[in-house]
């Protein structure tokens, strides 16, 4: 068939191509205008660009700066800002219990904005299921996070543990400094990989991180563009996507499947020795009450969510004592005196240390391991947030790290004083002790409150206890164990980027056995 070619058909076409540009800037300068003046949420302060557009954020997430970026435009605009021409944020402790808190049954929730999960495809899991089906998955997951069963999995812990101490004093031979954040991430896997496939991933015996692992802290970045590139419009979604997907992706996720699935059918055909995190959802999958595909998406989530985390929080408390030498040894001498034999460090005997207690929550204060805003959505028909009502639709959020950096709620925010966790509101000291080297009085008037970062309400970290119980051992451990020295050059935490999770470098430190006669 001979091919025709109509050249004024084509020239025509040609020229529509600038009209369709003119008509597309049109269209964004209008709609742009509209959300700086006319929007339902004009009237809270921001930056123009936030109000105008996603991009301001976008910027903020492409640069994983978020943290950073939420808290500069709270301390120049005040506790609630405009962050995107649909999204308010907030940093004052009501807020958590007004958007994150219970409902009364009838009172819809905030529900999570869907658009920064939608990587999250296929059947729900309890990052992305609605409010009847998260209860049912958490009460599933309760069974492993319950008191009785944190006592039966404290002898795992501890073996883990021994381990890992066994291989920090190795390694650290002849004042060799450490990578003590890469030896916490290998026992934080390992236990929790434990507790969920009834098998470790061997971290702290083979020195390395599992592939599983490897590919988790590789998607990270990934999946932080795709939360922001979901709110872009959807014009701008596929060439951001492309721009931003790792090379290795699709090899990547066909891995983590094949390891997923492998590690399920193995606590399949297992039997716990120890209450665990599947036991009552593999249940739930023969009865017909949970799929395959959810059995495989909850543990991912189990593990990634348990053991980063955690990790994080350790290696940010380790820094910390290492910049602070008033606090370390202060805390040094209350392990010590308080424990003769490593065997006493349990998840009892670390209760009496009430120091230590307050260094962990001044750490996740300062370094919170989930720095990044969760946005809820105001329910249909509308409500009020801070005394002012908002229409249905609008994403509301806190973001973590500002909140807990903002002099609003804080005295001091930039200052790692754990004391100010001892203090009571009536300028006296939370046990009855006076403090030689702080005077508490001037934190009386901190909202602690605003420091959530384990979240609240019904969505919130459903393994607190565990971890509080985890950095308490291992924490008072290592300051009984060793007296120890940092060898990291630079601020550690203040040069790291944002991208799901902290991106952090090496954290060295040499590692001093304590002499006891």
């Amino acid at each position: 068939m001979p091919f025709n070619f109509d050249f004024w058909t084509v020239y025509h076409g040609l020229m529509l191509i600038p009209s369709a540009i003119v008509v597309i800037i049109l269209y964004y300068t209008v709609l742009a205008l509209y959300n700086i003046y006319f929007h339902p949420l004009s009237s809270f302060p921001g930056p123009r660009l936030a109000a105008a557009t996603p991009h301001w954020m976008a910027l903020s997430y492409l640069g994983g700066r978020t943290p950073y970026d939420l808290l500069e435009l709270h301390n120049k605009y005040g506790p609630v800002v405009r962050t995107s021409p649909d999204s308010l944020s907030y940093i004052k402790a009501p807020q958590w219990k007004e958007i994150y808190g219970h409902k009364a049954p009838g009172q819809p929730e905030f529900s999570k904005d869907s658009k920064y999960f939608s990587a999250l495809k296929g059947d729900p899991v309890i990052l992305t299921a609605e409010r009847e089906y998260h209860s049912y998955i958490r009460k599933l997951f309760a069974h492993g996070f319950s008191e009785k069963a944190m006592r039966e999995q404290e002898v795992v812990l501890k073996g883990f543990v021994d381990v890992l101490f066994a291989r920090l004093r190795e390694e650290g031979e002849g004042g060799q400094a450490v990578d003590v954040l890469q030896w916490y991430n290998f026992l934080t896997f390992d236990f929790i990989g434990f507790l969920t496939f009834g098998e470790s991933f061997d971290c702290l015996t083979t020195s390395t991180l599992h592939t599983w692992v490897q590919i988790f802290f590789a998607m990270a970045r990934f999946m932080s563009f795709h939360q922001i590139i979901s709110r872009l419009p959807k014009l701008l979604q596929l060439p951001a996507t492309l721009l931003t997907m790792p090379k290795t992706l699709a090899a990547d996720v066909k891995t983590l499947n094949e390891l997923q699935s492998e590690k399920v059918q193995h606590r399949l055909q297992t039997e716990a020795t120890v209450p665990d995190f599947m036991e009552k959802m593999i249940s739930a999958y023969n009865s017909g009450k949970m799929t395959y595909k959810q059995l495989e998406g909850n543990s991912q989530i189990l593990i990634g969510a348990g053991s980063e985390t955690t990790a994080t929080l350790l290696s940010g408390l380790t820094y910390l004592l290492l910049k602070n030498p008033r606090v370390l040894a202060k805390l040094a001498t209350e392990v010590r005196s308080t424990f003769t034999h490593p065997d006493e460090i349990t998840f009892t005997g670390v209760n009496n240390c009430k120091y230590l207690l307050a260094c962990i929550e001044e750490a996740l204060r300062v370094y919170p391991p989930s720095p990044q805003p969760h946005h809820r959505i105001v329910p249909a028909g509308g409500a009020t947030v801070d005394g002012v009502f908002l229409p249905g639709g609008t994403s509301v959020s806190i973001p973590i790290y500002a909140a807990s950096h903002s002099p609003v709620n804080w005295k001091l925010p930039e200052e790692f004083i754990p004391e100010r966790w001892m203090a009571t509101k009536d300028g006296g000291h939370g046990n009855g002790d006076a403090d030689a080297d702080v005077d508490v009085r001037l934190f009386a008037g901190d909202q602690r409150d605003a420091s959530q970062p384990f979240q609240v309400g019904p969505r919130n970290c459903i393994g607190r206890n565990l971890a509080y119980a985890e950095i308490k051992i291992i924490m008072a451990r290592l300051v009984w164990q060793f007296d120890i020295e940092n060898a990291t050059d630079g601020d550690w935490i203040g040069m790291q980027k944002v991208f799901m999770v902290w991106e952090k470098a090496p954290l060295w430190v040499k590692l001093h056995p304590v002499s006891r006669g």
